[in-house]
């Protein structure tokens, strides 16, 4: 795979995906510059609480203060529970759909309650059939499709 690697059990599929690290990078920045913005201008507001004069003074401080609880979730989200998918069992792939591209071959497996699990593989390893027949192994009721 080009960001981690992928095995497999007579029943479940085990992911070893390094894509959080890659998502941190490309999310968790412009969280963390919001943050900082909506954090100063809360220390702001809190050096000036006389300012708080009327009710959009306070409507306006609430939602900065929403917002920056928002961010933080959405990092801790990002950090610890972007690995979810645990428990993939073979048995519940119910489509697979392939769409080969020049340099890298895109694999997406939709189980049966509707979670769909994206995949990356290279063309150059030639691991993607070997990985198509073992899943078609243990599983025969699974429908491949190849997406040009």
């Amino acid at each position: 795979m080009v960001d981690g690697y992928i095995s497999m059990d007579n029943k479940q599929l085990f992911l070893d995906i390094n894509s959080h690290k890659r998502d941190l990078k490309s999310r968790g920045g412009w969280l963390g510059v919001f943050f900082a913005f909506v954090g100063i201008s809360v220390l702001h507001t809190f050096k000036r609480i006389e300012l708080l004069k009327n009710f959009f003074d306070y409507f306006d401080f609430g939602l900065r203060i929403l917002g920056g609880i928002t961010i933080i979730v959405v990092i801790i989200y990002l950090i610890f529970f972007r690995k979810s998918n645990k428990k993939l069992y073979i048995n519940e792939i119910k489509k697979i759909d392939v769409e080969k591209q020049e340099f890298e071959t895109d694999v997406s497996i939709i189980f049966n309650n509707k979670k769909r699990l994206e995949l990356e593989f290279r063309n150059l390893e030639n691991q993607l059939q070997p990985f198509l027949e073992t899943i078609q192994k243990r599983n025969s009721r699974i429908k491949i499709d190849f997406i040009k």
